[in-house]
């Protein structure tokens, strides 16, 4: 099946089919018309020969997105995502685990260079990385960068704190833990430093001991959780969904109830946060439109198009559930 089989059956230009199916349609073809061509693209079974595009233009149409870790859902949401707006544009996506190879972003430089990649997409990349990119800063974009000036994309995370700070206080709570994710990037030391401004803001007291912080390692994270419960805070503000769920499991293995002995709130909202019981309490990352404009970004770079703003910071919000309520008693005890 040839593109020029699908102009036929389309009842448009070869050229047409062209434009539609290699993302340059925008502003030359119309809405309507571009469905048309992808809709009978489909039904007829049409593949884009790769090899002849590489023969033609000498770049690869795919396009490497690179996180911390595959394991965690958060990254799959976006890679979703980020998937489909490269579809439209007649990109592929290849997806890189950060976590399980330490040359990650040398190889990915290296795919840039030859040409066997169009560009790269490094989502929460280390100082290290980051180096090896400015090499090829013309076809990368960062997203949550560790050094906030480079990044392209990135997250409310001040504003996010806040409103959980806020919601928790007005619910009446002033013993506020918070289980930070133990991860060295740029975005948990901000979740803690926000955290903490928006406590003195409310003129709400910290304590040291209100503290933790772990890996997502389920048992890890329990034991953790345990210990920071255990200093008789009311509410725990979470780093991630994960550590949350480490919160319910730690909670109900010291007899606590969710939210009557303990209000906890996440972070990222993925689908977990539905299948907790009570549902999660959650800072809403919309990931749709973190891989879209991750991948708009990185295709306006590789077409050479100037963006009008350095960065687009990605507006996160609150999702109120069950998980929180206002604290029974400000001082309670664990059960054997």
């Amino acid at each position: 099946m040839t593109s020029l089989d699908v102009a036929r059956e389309a009842n448009v230009s070869q050229s047409t089919v062209s434009l539609v199916l290699n993302g340059k349609s925008e502003g030359r073809v119309s809405q309507a018309t571009c469905e048309l061509v992808r809709e009978t693209a489909a039904r007829l079974g049409y593949r884009p020969n790769v090899s002849a595009q590489m023969l033609r233009t000498g770049i690869g149409r795919t396009l490497a997105f690179a996180v911390p870790n595959v394991r965690q859902p958060f990254f799959g949401q976006v890679l979703v995502a980020a998937e489909l707006a490269a579809r439209e544009h007649g990109y592929s996506v290849l997806l890189v685990d950060a976590s399980t190879d330490l040359l990650w972003s040398e190889r990915l430089v290296g795919m840039i260079r030859s040409r066997l990649i169009a560009g790269c997409i490094a989502y929460a990349p280390d100082v290290e990385a980051e180096a090896r990119f400015s090499e090829v800063s013309d076809r990368v974009v960062l997203a949550e960068s560790d050094t906030a000036a480079l990044s392209s994309v990135d997250l409310s995370i001040g504003a996010a704190m806040k409103a959980v700070v806020d919601h928790l206080a007005e619910l009446g709570h002033r013993k506020m833990g918070h289980f930070a994710a133990q991860y060295p990037r740029l975005t948990f030391r901000n979740r803690r430093a926000t955290f903490l401004a928006a406590l003195k803001r409310a003129g709400i007291n910290t304590n040291p001991n209100w503290y933790s912080a772990s890996t997502f390692e389920i048992d890890v994270a329990t034991e953790a959780a345990k210990q920071l419960i255990k200093t008789g805070v009311t509410a725990i503000a979470c780093d991630d969904d994960l550590l949350a769920g480490a919160v319910y499991r730690a909670a109900r293995q010291l007899g606590l109830s969710i939210p009557d002995d303990l209000s906890v709130v996440g972070f990222n909202d993925v689908e977990l946060a539905r299948l907790l019981h009570p549902e999660l309490t959650t800072v809403n990352i919309p990931s749709d439109t973190l891989g879209r404009e991750t991948v708009r970004r990185l295709l306006n770079k590789i077409d050479g198009k100037t963006e009008r703003t350095r960065q687009t910071v990605v507006k996160l919000h609150l999702i109120m559930r069950q998980s929180t309520t206002r604290p029974r008693r400000q001082e309670f005890t664990t059960k054997p």
